[in-house]
């Protein structure tokens, strides 16, 4: 379970597929592609292996091959709109919102905020980043709000929203500026930084207390650092979120120095104790 460390990136079209692999649709058949001699198949298995080398090796040998399946739809989608792509599905009492886009620091800080002026409870996220370009990123979160699924109307409401906030229209910031403090401080916040042994990526685990805005602002710190991430635990309790984020370092590289690591935990940690360092 080790990222490759050499330098050179492999070769993939500009979202991750090519035209001609239209085997991205929901039954992901063989299909054929056209050659300089002749045309051959081009199996679920070989398109799916081209479409996971841009993944931390992690990816393909422990994310599920429904889930892995399920982002290569979307890649497809994202490939043919040149637009975020946003579905929601209802799970019981609660709403599945799923994004696909081009990853960026902001994109969590983005998203979170959205939910946050939406009032909406986060449940649980999975989030799968590519770590060679084109770096897409692909977002499961679990929501709810008043202890139920979001309605028809909240729902067009929600991704009209996200749609906004990334496009710069909707300044989600100054919104929850209006009803949260955000400059105040988070309480019990504890930030530390370490390189995974088995993901081999750069990590920050990231501990707050559970309070209006709290996600939101750990967000936020973040992408005021410009750090991507791409992979993401949430560990929920009852007093207390567990924060653990997968990064990539400068240049959007899976490696960070470990002086570089700690002073950025350090400026996270005062940012969200109200200090912006």
């Amino acid at each position: 379970m080790s990222i490759e460390q050499s330098g050179q990136q492999p070769k993939v079209a500009p979202w991750g597929i090519t035209r001609g692999e239209r085997a991205a649709h929901e039954d992901l058949q063989p299909l054929k592609v056209s050659t300089r001699k002749n045309s051959v198949p081009l199996t679920r298995s070989a398109l799916m292996r081209r479409f996971n080398q841009s993944f931390p090796p992690f990816y393909s040998q422990f994310v599920s091959s429904e889930v892995q399946a399920q982002n290569l739809r979307l890649a497809y989608t994202l490939y043919q709109t040149r637009k975020a792509v946003v579905q929601m599905q209802d799970e019981g009492r609660k709403t599945v919102v799923c994004l696909a886009y081009r990853n960026r620091p902001s994109l969590l800080s983005d998203l979170f905020g959205v939910f946050t002026a939406f009032n909406l409870s986060v449940h649980g996220i999975h989030l799968y980043g590519q770590i060679y370009s084109p770096h897409l990123v692909f977002i499961r979160t679990i929501v709810s709000r008043d202890g139920h699924s979001l309605s028809s109307q909240t729902k067009l409401s929600l991704e009209r929203a996200i749609h906004e906030c990334l496009a710069g229209v909707f300044r989600v910031h100054e919104t929850l500026a209006l009803e949260f403090d955000l400059k105040a401080g988070l309480k019990d916040v504890q930030v530390s930084f370490y390189f995974d042994p088995v993901f081999h990526l750069p990590t920050l685990l990231v501990d707050v207390d559970n309070q209006p805005g709290a996600f939101y602002r750990v967000m936020t710190a973040l992408a005021q650092e410009d750090l991507t991430v791409v992979n993401l635990n949430l560990m929920l309790r009852r007093k207390q979120t567990r924060f653990i984020f997968y990064l990539l370092g400068p240049d959007s590289t899976p490696t960070m120095p470990e002086f570089l690591g700690q002073k950025l935990a350090l400026s996270i940690q005062q940012r969200l104790q109200g200090d912006p360092a």
